[in-house]
C-alpha cells in the first residue's frame, strides 16, 4: 500500500511539472552594459551576456544566465609594449518578480552562481603571465524596467555584484562551505538590453 502510494505521488507530481512546464513562457534576453568596482580609481569596463528564462506566472521568472566582463591595459615604455586582460565571468541562477503586467514592467530580481576570473599579460606580443582561472560563489540583487512591445521587451536595470573570497584563500570555491562572507569585491553596473518572450500568451 506504502508503494502505491508513493508511486501515485510520484506520478501526479511528474503531470504536475510537465502541465506547468507546457503552460510556462520561455523568454531569451541579449544584454550589454557597464560596471565599475568600488575600489578608488578604477576603469569602467564594458560586458555582455545572454540569459534563458521561463515564466511559470505572467509575473515571475526563473533562468540561468552568463555574462562576460573584460579589461585591458597597454603600457608603452621605451618603445616596448606591455599588455594586460582580465576577464569576469559570471555563471548564475537567476530569479525575477515584474510588478505589473503593462506597457512599462518595473522589477526586482536577483543572480547567484559562480563567477569565473582569469589574468593575462603579454610583453611584445608573447605571454609573460597567464594566471590559472579562479572561481568564487557570487550574487547579485538587480531592479529595473522593462518595456514591452508585445512580446519583445526593452530593458534598463541596475546591477550590484558581491563576489565572495574563499575561506581556504585557494583560487576555487570547491565547495559552498569554502566561502568567505566577510571578504567580497564589490562592483556595480548597468545594463541594457532585449528580452525576446515575456511570459505572454
Amino acid at each position: 500500500m506504502k508503494k502505491l502510494l508513493i508511486k501515485s505521488f510520484t506520478a501526479a507530481a511528474l503531470l504536475l511539472t510537465i502541465h506547468t512546464a507546457s503552460q510556462a513562457q520561455f523568454s531569451l534576453g541579449l544584454q550589454g552594459g557597464v560596471a565599475k568596482s568600488n575600489v578608488e580609481d578604477s576603469k569602467t569596463v564594458a560586458g555582455g551576456g545572454i540569459n534563458l528564462r521561463v515564466f511559470p506566472s505572467p509575473q515571475l521568472a526563473f533562468g540561468v544566465a552568463g555574462k562576460i566582463y573584460a579589461d585591458g591595459s597597454d603600457y608603452r615604455v621605451a618603445g616596448q609594449t606591455l599588455s594586460t586582460t582580465g576577464t569576469l565571468t559570471p555563471v548564475t541562477g537567476t530569479v525575477d518578480y515584474f510588478f505589473t503586467d503593462g506597457f512599462i514592467r518595473p522589477y526586482v530580481g536577483g543572480d547567484a552562481g559562480v563567477y569565473f576570473s582569469k589574468y593575462d599579460a603579454k610583453f611584445n606580443g608573447n605571454t609573460v603571465l597567464e594566471s590559472s582561472r579562479h572561481s568564487n560563489f557570487g550574487a547579485a540583487p538587480r531592479a529595473g524596467l522593462v518595456f514591452t512591445f508585445g512580446n519583445l521587451g526593452i530593458q534598463v536595470e541596475g546591477i550590484y555584484h558581491f563576489v565572495f573570497g574563499n575561506k581556504n584563500y585557494s583560487s576555487t570555491t570547491g565547495n559552498v562551505d569554502n566561502i568567505d562572507f566577510e571578504s567580497t569585491s564589490r562592483f556595480g553596473g548597468v545594463n541594457v538590453g532585449v528580452i525576446f518572450g515575456l511570459g505572454k500568451k
